[in-house]
């Protein structure tokens, strides 16, 4: 559990396993070290010249020996930490970079099209929605709404979307089938479809995007057009039903 955890924060599988070994044993001679890990002597110099590159092993010289010891577990949480502020400067770099790199042929005006799956393809859309809606100031819409579907698909991350949304007072529409169960959030109005109008697959509106979400048994799939045109002919679609319907 724990080597997955070590991985998870940056290290290699042989890091975790000579971080691992000095922090149960204590100081140990870079033979001692290859000898318990089962390594070549000559990988083990490579491997702790890494982790004292990363400030979490360090080495003292006793009678002409050289020791190998862990340091404090609180340099190990800094080493992450320090990952974390290079990961988030170089996050916000690419977003610059890559706003600037238009294709030289580009049409403003033509959809971008794209295709999610599964749980991950959920959560995608979700975040999605919170950081186009900031953007544009626009509030989401919901059309044959199935929250209960998306709660079970996302799990406890819908409930922290929801949080989000509350957090930065992002205001939202559903449009609900009447089977559905309604969960109340804030900053949200619902209202229930006539079953003549009901859609089998949900529309999922939010800033210039229109997604549909298709259902099948556990399976999840979603139709994400980017396009400002369409997508406001869509908001239009959804504020005519939302006035017909009392």
């Amino acid at each position: 559990m724990h080597e997955d955890v070590l991985m998870k924060a940056g290290l290699t599988l042989r890091e975790v396993n000579v971080y691992t070994l000095l922090r149960t044993q204590g100081e140990l001679m870079a033979s001692e070290i290859a000898k318990k890990a089962g390594l070549i002597r000559t990988n083990v110099y490579d491997i702790l010249e890494s982790l004292i590159q990363k400030g979490i092993v360090s080495s003292v010289i006793r009678s002409g020996k050289k020791y190998f010891r862990a340091t404090d577990p609180e340099k190990l949480v800094d080493y992450v930490n320090n990952q974390k502020r290079d990961l988030d400067e170089v996050s916000s770099d690419l977003i610059k970079i890559l706003s600037s790199l238009k294709p030289v042929h580009a049409d403003a005006k033509r959809p971008v099209i794209e295709v999610y799956e599964g749980k991950e393809g959920m959560k995608t859309i979700l975040e999605m929605s919170i950081r186009e809606s900031l953007k544009t100031k626009k509030e989401i819409l919901g059309i044959s709404v199935q929250q209960e579907k998306c709660r079970l698909l996302a799990g406890p991350y819908h409930v922290r979307w929801y949080k989000d949304r509350e957090k930065f007072k992002i205001k939202s529409r559903y449009l609900m089938s009447a089977e559905e169960n309604i969960i109340p959030v804030q900053y949200t109005q619902f209202k229930i479809l006539p079953k003549e109008a009901k859609n089998p697959n949900e529309l999922f509106i939010f800033g210039n995007i229109t997604t549909q979400f298709f259902f099948t048994g556990t399976l999840f799939t979603a139709i994400l057009i980017n396009n400002e045109e369409i997508t406001s002919k869509y908001r239009d679609y959804f504020s005519f039903l939302w006035k017909l319907i009392r």
